[in-house]
């Protein structure tokens, strides 16, 4: 391949990656996502972000799914978070305020997103070697 880099990064804002996603197959680079998040308005802010879900309950179970999607494709190493905590309510300097976070801004832990998280980094090895 003629490309010259490392590896190939993404923001996904999406419910995961699928076989749209195959070219990267093509590059013979690995790709990694640099972005996603999920959001749901149930508790904490007021604005669920890009992808949204019904609640703190569908929220994990959406988190799960993306990184078993990902686990799943081939050309992806691994995806990040965004973010950590919460946006602030009053937004960020371009005024975003999004649920995005694992923790809200009073620092308590979304206890649903991180039993999910938790629970599925234990099956991404599985994953990814069932694919091989």
């Amino acid at each position: 391949s003629d490309l010259f880099c490392d590896v190939v990064s993404f923001n996904i804002y999406l419910s995961g990656v699928d076989s749209r996603w195959d070219f990267l197959n093509r590059l013979e680079k690995p790709a990694i996502i640099g972005e996603f998040q999920m959001g749901a308005v149930d508790r904490g802010l007021f604005h669920p972000g890009i992808v949204a879900a019904r609640d703190q309950a569908e929220r994990a179970r959406m988190y799960q799914a993306y990184v078993r999607s990902v686990a799943a494709h081939p050309a992806f190493v691994g995806c990040h978070f965004f973010k950590y905590g919460d946006e602030p309510l009053a937004g960020r300097s371009d005024g975003e305020n999004f649920n995005t976070g694992i923790i809200s801004v009073a620092d308590i832990p979304y206890r649903e997103l991180v039993a999910a998280a938790k629970a599925v980094r234990g099956d991404v090895y599985r994953i990814r070697l069932a694919g091989k």
